[in-house]
């Protein structure tokens, strides 16, 4: 009786509580993908950086207005799961979900009941394929809900990769690739390292290799492999970039990426990227010099858009100096604060024709809108 009630047992979970096939693998990961400046986001998307799972590069792309061909209203935002790599097929479940304000009483008091978190599963074919949500959130549920702190929302992505074998080649799993982790090895240890970084006015020195150097970045191999006198030395002096900088700047060229405490929105992470970005123009690492970009557009407020304007004159960068100068544009209120920023006083010194035609175009702009008041009282009175 015993022996029979255990395949009985046995018969019934495998028939009503199927398990995954042991033929298939399921790696999984996890993303954080922080939107800072949500409410003066305009109509174009948001792509997170690259997260590496199962093998494969993933993004998320975030459309604070939604899409426009299905959603024209703009009332919902929209999310995808992107494939940013290579590939024939993969199959993937994922699941978005928001992270509310714990400080933070939704309007219709149950909190767990308002929780965004939603599930999907898709085959993806090609690089650039994406599956998502056209209507992942309305707008008006955000704040009421909890999901905007400090005008930051908060996107979490949980992903399985969902890898069957019977489908590989010659059912040989394949790990993913660990040649950033190599690499960072290569420059905590300082293996086989045969180039002494000293940076002047500090007391620190990088073991380094100089052709991972001359590999990344144009200048370090003009000075490393030609024929300077930099060339035939094993030790190199820099005076034109601080030590916490140019530490970050080495742990992309080893990384490819930057860590993770340069995605937080704090003010600390927010200067690190003004000095990072001039170190990236200075050694033209241009990948680095973008990611710079895109962290200090989306971190703007009054007391920054100065200093991210100077450096966008200077380093000659158009797209960056153009959301500055939107953003100053995009509120009249904002220029008399503006105006009196240490920021903008580095701008009026360094560039003062720009300054002055900033100036210029905020007292045209102030002056129309005081007119159009005046019309519209004399309208009133009418």
């Amino acid at each position: 009786m015993s022996s029979y009630l255990s395949r009985l047992v046995d018969y019934l979970s495998r028939s009503f509580f199927p398990t995954r096939s042991p033929d298939v693998v399921v790696r999984t990961g996890e993303k954080l993908f922080k939107v800072v400046g949500h409410s003066l986001l305009e109509d174009t998307r948001r792509i997170s950086e690259c997260f590496h799972v199962g093998g494969y590069d993933w993004a998320i792309c975030y459309c604070p207005n939604g899409v426009a061909s299905s959603i024209p209203d703009g009332q919902f935002a929209s999310v995808f799961l992107m494939l940013m790599s290579d590939c024939e097929r993969v199959k993937a479940s994922f699941t978005f979900s928001l992270l509310q304000d714990p400080a933070a009483s939704p309007a219709t008091g149950d909190g767990e009941k308002n929780k965004i978190h939603i599930t999907l599963t898709h085959s993806f074919r090609s690089k650039g394929a994406k599956s998502g949500l056209d209507k992942f959130v309305s707008k008006a549920d955000l704040a009421a809900l909890g999901y905007l702190k400090d005008d930051c929302l908060v996107i979490k992505c949980n992903l399985e990769v969902i890898d069957d074998r019977e489908n590989a080649i010659g059912s040989i799993m394949v790990p993913p690739s660990s040649l950033n982790t190599d690499l960072r090895n290569l420059l905590e240890t300082g293996h086989k390292a045969d180039l002494t970084i000293n940076i002047v006015g500090s007391f620190r020195r990088f073991k380094v290799h100089g052709c991972m150097l001359a590999a990344r970045s144009p200048v370090f191999r003009a000075l490393l492999c030609g024929s300077m006198m930099e060339s035939k030395q094993s030790r190199l002096s820099i005076d034109d970039t601080d030590a916490d900088v140019f530490e970050l700047l080495l742990y992309y060229i080893y990384n490819d990426c930057l860590p993770e405490s340069m995605d937080e929105a704090t003010e600390e992470a927010t200067n690190m990227a003004q000095h990072l970005f001039v170190a990236a123009d200075r050694y033209g690492v241009e990948r680095l010099k973008l990611m710079c970009q895109s962290k200090l557009s989306q971190s703007l407020d009054v007391d920054t858009v100065g200093f991210v304007l100077d450096l966008a004159e200077r380093c000659n960068c158009c797209k960056l100096k153009a959301h500055c100068l939107r953003y100053i544009e995009r509120n009249c209120n904002r220029w008399p604060a503006i105006e009196e920023t240490q920021g903008f006083a580095q701008l009026k010194v360094n560039h003062p024709l720009l300054a002055q035609d900033i100036l210029a175009k905020a007292r045209r702009r102030s002056k129309n809108k005081r007119n159009r008041k005046k019309t519209g009282n004399k309208l009133q009175k009418k």
